[in-house]
């Protein structure tokens, strides 16, 4: 069988730079566009802060955008070499033909939470009663609705008897719910700890530690990686290791952090003005925090089978989840930060 272009260009990797030379990155200076900059995509902000990206050799210009598709959009219009987004859209893509590359994990759960205003609190019995609402989600076809379409189909809702309205995954979100404009709302932290432990709503499905996501998924459902076209991969490929290099060190640094170091890690405005209730958010979040960069094909699998159950040109496909992700950098990289 024919090895996948990522795969050869590893191995050549693994064996080095000539005697006497220094490996050099194809493109020292990144875009790299990012869903949010919630916890769930800590990582790539930490990798950026710790001087990580600059040890590799790369100058790092993090876009954030308020949800993964326009994360995804620049990365297809050319204005970002690599997002730090939904592992499902390179499966999402994939269905139309497009052909993107997961390279380094992130967090091994998706990190969120799905909860009903304080309003609708009184009457919420099951999931079922969704129906109707008007639904907070990142951005309308990001990852957050994916989950929200998957939620729904399972509880026997129709996708379209609910409103979906796209809020961001910041203050616009808390605010959103504050005012009465969503009667539910799926996010990651911090806003959903600001809003938990404000009393402004409750949690009707929580995925932020492996066990009860995988309640909510039926399995392990890995979220936040990085990725890029196979096109850039191919092309660039001491540039993607030095990206995975500077990642898989920060994870490792994220396991041994105390909340205190990671406070004085993260800039002050992404704190949202309450560093306590920041801190908070990740200790709740912790858990999904992958400790090697590693994706699982078991995982990968099951992304596919949630997206295959609402949408059914992903299901049509006949996809391999093998097309859609390497472990080869990460593997690389583990050598290098045991």
């Amino acid at each position: 069988m024919k090895k996948p272009i990522w795969l050869l260009l590893a191995s050549l990797l693994a064996a080095g730079p000539a005697a006497g030379q220094q490996p050099k990155v194809e493109k020292p200076s990144l875009t790299i566009a990012t869903a949010s900059l919630g916890l769930t995509y800590l990582p790539l902000v930490l990798a950026d802060r710790l001087g990580y990206f600059k040890d590799e050799g790369l100058t790092v210009d993090i876009a954030a955008f308020p949800g993964g598709s326009k994360a995804l959009e620049s990365l297809l219009g050319g204005s970002a070499d690599i997002v730090s987004g939904a592992y499902s859209n390179t499966l999402t893509m994939g269905a139309k033909g497009q052909h993107l590359i997961d390279f380094v994990a992130q967090i091994d759960c998706p990190g969120w939470v799905l909860g009903v205003s304080k309003a609708k609190a009184a009457t919420f019995k099951s999931l079922a009663d969704l129906k109707g609402m008007n639904i907070g989600v990142s951005a309308p076809g990001s990852s957050t609705h994916m989950a929200v379409n998957y939620i729904l189909t399972k509880a026997g809702v129709p996708t379209d008897a609910v409103s979906i309205i796209g809020v961001g995954t910041s203050s616009g979100a808390v605010a959103a719910m504050r005012a009465g404009q969503i009667d539910a709302l799926i996010n990651n932290d911090p806003v959903a700890t600001i809003l938990l432990q404000g009393g402004d709503m409750i949690t009707v499905a929580e995925m932020r530690n492996r066990e009860d996501s995988a309640k909510v998924f039926g399995g392990p459902y890995p979220e936040a990686s990085f990725y890029s076209t196979a096109a850039f991969v191919k092309a660039n490929p001491r540039t993607v290791q030095a990206v995975t290099n500077a990642v898989v060190r920060t994870l490792h640094w994220i396991q041994k952090a105390t909340p205190d170091q990671l406070a004085d890690a993260v800039p002050p405005e992404y704190l949202l003005g309450n560093k306590k209730l920041y801190m908070d958010g990740f200790q709740a979040t912790r858990g999904c925090y992958s400790p090697s960069g590693l994706t699982a094909r078991e995982g990968a699998a099951k992304v596919l089978e949630v997206l295959s159950a609402f949408d059914p040109g992903v299901r049509s496909a006949n996809l391999r989840v093998e097309d859609t992700y390497t472990n080869s950098f990460v593997e690389q990289a583990e050598k290098k930060y045991p």
